[in-house]
């Protein structure tokens, strides 16, 4: 395999591989996220859990291993990047715990927002 064709191939490899992280969050969650959706009263607050949760959970993984660069600190050209597999390596790496942090944040994010809108819901229904 060609230095070229490693680096597009593991490039797209690993992004599918962060897709899958995000999927794969999303598949895990989804019941405790239905769960919280359908105890929300107000339908507009149902859609928006229902449709976001799954989007946004995807988009923090695939926004966080995107924004990876190749170049870095060292600014290397791109005949050096595409010559140092083991520079590949390292950044397909990166590009993958920065994914799995992505998906953190946005469960995290996800935490908030369900315990706010939780927490206000129920407030208004007691009174």
């Amino acid at each position: 395999m060609s230095d070229d064709t490693y680096l597009i191939a593991s490039y797209f490899a690993v992004v599918a591989l962060c897709a899958g992280f995000g999927v794969a969050a999303c598949l895990w969650l989804r019941k405790p996220a239905e769960g919280i959706a359908v105890s929300l009263p107000q339908q507009n607050l149902r859609k928006i859990v229902r449709r976001a949760f799954p989007l946004s959970t995807l988009l923090f993984a695939l926004s966080w291993c995107l924004s990876v660069k190749y170049y870095g600190c060292s600014q290397k050209k791109y005949d050096e990047i595409v010559k140092d597999r083991s520079y590949i390596t390292s950044k397909n790496a990166e590009q993958m715990s920065e994914a799995l942090q992505g998906v953190i944040w946005s469960v995290a994010l996800w935490s908030v927002i369900f315990a706010i809108v939780l927490r206000t819901t129920r407030g208004r229904g007691s009174t």
